[in-house]
């Protein structure tokens, strides 16, 4: 049902597809490799593991902390992958609950892909959860220490998204410092394979607005949108897709980056939030508080406060970001890497916070240094802090 409601919504093309050149270097880089896969049940990571039913791996390692997630994913496969599913291993934990660098050694994997991100706004409420979204974004998928003893590592990817480009959020932030600290694996291990992909908003994806505005008007429950807030979405299967094409050679040292012209119109949240009610069979009802519910009717309500971090509009890449062109008719664009952050400091300036207030104080200046200076020592941190 969600993936006829997204093509009704958002249109059956498929912008980003594999080409079958790509398809081709895809085949030759997979083949015998040993894959990690981590945050591998959440929606990116999950539709990007069933992807990997079209090429020929050795073995797959699935990492998720999310027990019920992990058995669905499991389940799927089974169907999916057929006889390939004896290949594939499943480990429920959080990817601070391993020791990554032993995990990477002794599984001898080739290819290791994060997708583990905590990614809401709402998140950042409390010190605790911004304090593990950092951990999380920042330090725990980055714990393979010395690569030059993992001979057998050739490709390491992570997803980054729109919200690092001029970060307002801790989320956005922390994305940002994760590209930087890319940036820093990829100039020490420069034979290494180092990329990344930026996302626009994955319609329906768990936990997204869009996948609460479906389930809400399924149960009939009055469900809130913000006004004026506008977002580009791509499909599901479109997310996959550029995570494909991240591997490609082209792509290391980069981030790869989708155009305004490929992601088309940016969409009114008011809007788009009417449309699928419509879809399901119901009457939107726009109100500014709470009312009575009728029979057939869909309560949405309107709401002016924006919260800490949102942004009215996206981005897609910074104006001082050197753009290359992906070649594919101004639909993609690749940036290379860059290191803006120094975060032996940052990391410890963070963890050192005592609270929430004190650590907004730290990002926030942070993000606010427009230049994303390179701090050298912690004098020099210590005035932007």
């Amino acid at each position: 049902m969600i993936s006829k409601l997204e093509s009704k919504i958002f249109g059956k093309n498929n912008r980003f597809q594999l080409t079958t050149k790509e398809k081709k270097e895809l085949k030759k880089d997979f083949k015998n490799s040993t894959i990690l896969i981590t945050g591998a049940a959440g929606s990116i990571g999950s539709i990007f593991t069933k992807e990997l039913k079209n090429f020929d791996f050795k073995k797959i390692y699935l990492l998720d902390k999310d027990e019920n997630s992990l058995a669905d994913l499991a389940r799927s496969l089974n169907l999916l992958f057929k006889s390939k599913v004896k290949k594939i291993y499943f480990t429920c934990c959080d990817l601070n609950s391993i020791n990554l660098h032993n995990f990477l050694k002794e599984k001898k994997i080739s290819h290791y892909f994060n997708f583990a991100a905590l990614k809401h706004v709402r998140s950042e409420e409390t010190y605790e959860s911004s304090i593990y979204m950092f951990k999380t974004n920042c330090i725990y998928p980055f714990n393979f220490g010395d690569l030059s003893k993992l001979q057998h590592i050739k490709k390491i990817f992570f997803i980054s998204t729109d919200k690092a480009v001029h970060p307002l959020s801790v989320m956005g932030l922390t994305k940002k410092i994760m590209e930087s600290n890319l940036s820093i694996v990829k100039n020490k291990h420069p034979k290494k394979f180092v990329s990344s992909v930026r996302f626009a908003n994955v319609s329906f994806s768990n936990g997204s607005l869009l996948k609460n505005i479906y389930e809400k008007t399924l149960d009939n429950i009055p469900f809130g949108v913000p006004i004026n807030v506008k977002r580009y979405f791509i499909k599901q299967k479109e997310a996959a897709n550029l995570c494909m094409k991240s591997l490609l050679n082209k792509c290391d040292g980069k981030i790869l980056i989708p155009s305004y012209k490929s992601v088309g119109k940016a969409y009114d949240l008011k809007k788009i939030s009417e449309q699928i009610v419509i879809e399901l069979g119901k009457k939107p009802k726009f109100v500014f508080k709470l009312q009575k519910t009728h029979k057939n009717s869909q309560q949405i309500i309107l709401h002016k406060k924006k919260i800490m971090g949102q942004k009215f509009i996206e981005e897609m890449y910074e104006k001082n970001e050197k753009i290359i062109d992906f070649g594919s008719s101004q639909l993609l664009f690749l940036s290379p890497l860059k290191k803006s952050f120094e975060t032996k400091l940052i990391n410890k300036k963070v963890l050192n916070s005592k609270n929430i207030y004190e650590l907004r104080k730290i990002l926030q200046k942070i993000s606010n240094n427009e230049n994303f200076q390179i701090f050298q020592n912690a004098d020099e941190l210590n005035k932007i802090i």
